[in-house]
């Protein structure tokens, strides 16, 4: 494997488990708000504002995690660095920027805009 895809396939890894970590420290504080705070010292309102926050910090990890799987099967495959919507090859910058990158800056800005 050339030395940048090495390079950004370790940074992929990185991240993964950086993110992993992130989860796992966010369910142990749950817990232990779960089992510290007595529940009549909180107030409904706040409960539902934890919980969306929680619910949306979970989605963008999870779409996040599936967005550096699906980059590491591209880098086993020989596919990692093309657009996979147009197929030309993306910029080592970008890369570099978003290792996790699918689409060419144009691919991604159709996307954005639809």
């Amino acid at each position: 494997m050339d030395g940048r895809l090495e390079e950004m396939r370790r940074a992929l890894l990185a991240r993964r488990h950086a993110l992993l970590g992130q989860v796992a420290q966010t369910e142990a504080d749950l817990r232990w708000l779960d089992t510290n705070i007595e529940p009549e010292a909180e107030e409904e309102g706040q409960e539902e504002n934890l919980a969306r926050l929680l619910a949306r910090l979970d989605d963008r990890e999870q779409a996040e995690l599936g967005a550096i799987d699906r980059a590491l099967v591209r880098l086993a495959s020989g596919d990692y660095g093309r657009c996979v919507v147009c197929g030309t090859l993306i910029p080592w910058p970008r890369l570099e920027a978003l290792p996790a990158a699918e689409r060419c800056v144009s691919c991604a800005q159709a996307q954005e805009r639809h």
